[in-house]
């Protein structure tokens, strides 16, 4: 009995790929088996070669052509006949198939390639079932006896059969970046919200903690994650957690993030810039209030400034003797330090003068400098006791302008910081050079662009330490929510990158700070939606916050990995992202691509035995996707199944739209939302205490 499976054999091995003639009668694209139809011979048909001893090697379908031949009869004379068509088959061998009877084994690897001659046959169910229903199983983990470590988690149906199911590991999907890519309208974020409910919906009632981080830039996956009583607010220049109103805190800026934020230059504004970020972060804790060690440290430094300038052949010295005493009592503040009264007994007399800024006054050495230096020596010893005494709280203390570190608003205008991170025999010399950075802070405080990271000090945004910020995500207790929407919708263009480059940052740091043997507990993974809007390629010209936010999202994909942070990149221009990112990406998911451009750039990048397949991409349909990575045994197409509920991307339909609508065009609703509807109310700047303890609005004051 002939094999209704054998549709034809192999007549050409090129490498590993093979040309397969078919058999005369093999004429439609589906076969009758014992198995019920199956699809036998059209492009993504898989077929099976046989190699012996239960032992297969599986193809895939990528060319289909007809050639003309000469057949010579078998009879006593050699004849030409007629031309008649020779219908060739070209295979891509994928892997090798190891089956008993019941079930198969999958291998990417081929040891032994099939021969002139091998019966090619459409693969059955079982075997079509262990490649696409039976992913490979990723990271077991270490010392874990159990099969139940990974999941495998269905995708979709492979596209013209519905019946079947396409299903990924659960672990690779999810522990390595992914990639999905896709023009407008092709179904990216469908297939974004559909993997990460089904992946939910995986866990049961298991890990109700938060896992998933969306970077939301059009506002569109609230409907997908959120109840729907949520109230999702959409107001201009604020970030949104979960439909709740957010910030990212000015404070949560690294040295490298404020220098950029206010564009300071390299050479005299940066050096600067750094010192008095560290100072004012060092300078408060939870509360903005309370002095640390590192006030102390300050303190002697300023005492060490007094001793120089008794030393120092230049003037004035009783004006330098008494500013950098009354910023030493600053940085002391309530914490009594014994000899901070007899130091400013000595310089009492002095203080008038100083007070008085007149340039009259005779600013030359001091006649008591003997005693203001005996009693400077003395203030510097007690200091240093005074920090070795508190050594523990030195070294919770440690701070540098990277710690994310709480600053009170009115600290962002104190003028005294600038002393603080300048030597005074500097300010002088740079002040010329420190001018432009003051226009721009002051700018930056009452550009309202930037609330959402100002905003940290109103009620409803309070936000005095990492953990109060970190908490609003749930995190630190086992209660959701298990995916966290962050609206950046209504960001502006300049501060989008930002805000995308400090929730990455903080999210991979807080993972390093894991110790190494914990590093894989409770993973994470950050969604980064519209990711050619802030991880581009490296440009000439680009700016400040692109530079941040690609080289943020550049160091979690070459690290994440082993401090259990992942990534998930959706773009409708894969050659618009960095191509370091993306040579990251251990799974792609490709919708459709028309753009060349992005086409060569994608092509350069993937499996080779996955580049054939992606000739197709220009001809998918909304919602269809070709598969590849290590998550899957074979590079597929896949028809994704839809999410439920979906989220707000779907495309308008002018005629339905235009015919029926009765309602104008909402034009009150957006003048509202941009606040046009009434009289601007003029923000007040921040406030900083003066010196008789009240407080004084500084408009120029600021610390630079």
């Amino acid at each position: 009995m002939e094999n209704p499976r054998v549709i034809g054999h192999i007549v050409a091995v090129q490498g590993f790929r093979v040309k397969v003639e078919l058999l005369p009668e093999t004429k439609s694209a589906l076969r009758a088996t014992l198995d019920g139809v199956q699809i036998a011979v059209a492009i993504n048909a898989y077929l099976i070669f046989s190699i012996g001893a239960g032992q297969f090697v599986i193809g895939v379908i990528t060319d289909l052509e007809s050639r003309e031949s000469y057949d010579p009869s078998t009879g006593d004379e050699l004849t030409l006949e007629l031309v008649k068509p020779r219908r060739i088959a070209s295979v891509q061998l994928l892997g090798t198939i190891q089956h008993d009877g019941t079930k198969g084994a999958f291998s990417p690897g081929i040891t032994i390639l099939p021969t002139l001659d091998t019966a090619a046959e459409i693969g059955s169910p079982d075997i079509l079932k262990s490649i696409f229903e039976r992913p490979p199983r990723r990271n077991r983990p270490e010392g874990f006896e159990g099969e139940d470590f990974d999941c495998e988690l269905r995708i979709g149906a492979p596209t013209g059969q519905p019946v079947g199911a396409v299903q990924a590991s659960y672990n690779d999907l999810f522990s390595r970046p992914l990639a999905i890519v896709g023009n407008t309208g092709s179904g990216k974020s469908f297939t974004v919200s559909s993997l990460i409910q089904k992946a939910m919906t995986a866990l049961g009632t298991f890990g109700n903690e938060p896992h998933l981080f969306i970077l939301d830039i059009n506002g569109e996956y609230g409907r997908a994650f959120l109840s729907e009583d949520a109230k999702l607010e959409r107001r201009p220049d604020c970030i949104y957690l979960n439909g709740v109103e957010f910030g990212v805190p000015v404070w949560l800026f690294n040295a490298n993030e404020i220098c950029a934020w206010l564009s300071a230059s390299e050479q005299t504004q940066e050096p600067v810039l750094k010192d008095w970020w560290a100072i004012a972060k060092a300078g408060q804790d939870g509360q903005g209030q309370v002095p640390t060690v590192n006030l102390l440290r300050h303190a002697i430094t300023k005492a060490n400034i007094i001793l120089q300038t008794l030393d120092a052949p230049n003037k004035p010295y009783k004006k330098i003797c008494c500013q950098q005493f009354k910023i030493l009592k600053d940085y002391v503040g309530q914490r009594s330090i014994e000899g901070i009264d007899a130091l400013r007994n000595t310089l009492l007399p002095h203080m008038a003068q100083y007070r008085a800024q007149d340039r009259s006054i005779d600013w030359e050495s001091p006649e008591n400098e003997a005693q203001i230096r005996a009693a400077t020596e003395a203030v510097i010893g007690n200091l240093k006791a005074a920090i070795a005494g508190e050594a523990a709280v030195a070294t919770l203390s440690a701070t540098t302008a990277d710690s994310p570190r709480f600053i009170a608003t009115a600290r962002l205008v104190d003028p005294t910081l600038l002393d603080s991170a300048t030597p005074a025999e500097d300010v002088g010399r740079i002040e010329a050079h420190l001018t432009t950075l003051k226009l721009r802070l002051k700018t930056r405080l009452d550009d309202p662009r930037w609330r959402s990271f100002l905003n940290y000090g109103e009620e409803a945004t309070r936000f005095s330490s990492l953990s109060e910020w970190m908490d609003r995500f749930g995190l630190g207790r086992r209660e959701g929510p298990r995916v966290s929407i962050i609206d950046l919708s209504m960001l502006s263009h300049e501060v989008l990158p930002y805000a995308c480059s400090v929730v990455g940052r903080v999210l991979l740091e807080a993972r390093e700070n894991l110790p190494a043997s914990r590093r894989f507990k409770h993973p994470w993974v950050l969604v980064l939606e519209e990711a050619h809007n802030y991880a581009r390629p490296p440009r000439a010209d680009e700016e400040r916050g692109q530079t941040l936010s690609r080289l943020a999202f550049e160091r979690i994909a070459k690290e994440g990995r082993k401090f259990g942070l992942s990534l998930i990149i959706a773009s409708q221009r894969p050659s618009e992202i960095s191509p370091t990112i993306i040579s990251q990406c251990a799974n792609f998911i490709s919708h459709r691509l028309q753009n060349p451009d992005d086409i060569d750039h994608f092509r350069r990048i993937i499996p080779t035995q996955a580049r054939r397949l992606l000739d197709q991409v220009t001809i998918l349909a909304s919602g269809e996707a070709i598969v590849f990575g290590s998550a899957f045994h074979v590079p597929t197409r896949v028809q994704f199944d839809p999410p439920t509920p979906g989220p707000f991307s779907q495309t308008a339909a002018p005629f339905h739209e235009w015919r029926t609508e009765t309602a104008p065009f909402p034009l009150s609703e957006i003048i509202q939302a941009w606040g046009l509807n009434k009289a601007v109310e003029t923000a007040a700047l921040p406030v900083a205490p003066d010196e008789s303890g009240g407080t004084s609005v500084n408009g120029d004051e600021v610390p630079f």
